[in-house]
């Protein structure tokens, strides 16, 4: 894989951890103290890939009331297969900003819902699942809006 190709899909770094969970503290580093004598030979970082955020923030997205699934980005009208499970990554782009970070979703929403109440719902619970499993602040969550399906169960029922 080359540098370059690495770069762009680089994952989210939660910085380093020691082998107890905690982070380094700053203190130590302070008083002069190395920081290989503190923490220990479990010391290492983790890294989240975008992917993984994709897949919170998908699971997430569908489990919102009138959501009927996620569209990749660049689907063509007429075209357009709904992405669901394993595969609603594809309908997300995760975007790293410093420490913090920005999600943009490709929804449809269902016909005779609210569209912005949907939306608004959306970027509530996808902040919230993606925030509480990273800890790290989620700074935007960007609804597009790609169409507006009659869901299954609606259409069984001919309403």
């Amino acid at each position: 894989m080359s540098s370059r190709h690495r770069r762009e899909h680089s994952g989210f770094d939660l910085g380093a951890v020691s082998a107890n969970g905690a982070q380094p503290s700053a203190a130590g580093k302070q008083d002069g103290a190395s920081s290989e004598g503190s923490a220990g030979a479990g010391d290492g970082r983790i890294e989240i890939s975008p992917r993984a955020i994709a897949h919170l923030a998908s699971r997430a997205t569908q489990r919102s009331y009138g959501v009927v699934g996620l569209l990749p980005r660049h689907a063509r009208p007429g075209w357009v297969e709904l992405l669901r499970g394993e595969e609603g990554y594809r309908g997300v782009e995760v975007k790293f900003s410093e420490e913090r970070v920005v999600i943009e979703l490709y929804v449809v929403i269902e016909y005779g819902t609210r569209i912005s109440e949907v939306a608004r719902n959306i970027m509530s619970g996808v902040k919230f699942a993606v925030e509480s499993a990273l800890g790290v602040p989620v700074v935007q969550v960007n609804v597009n809006v790609q169409d507006i399906r009659v869901s299954d169960h609606k259409a069984q029922k001919g309403e």
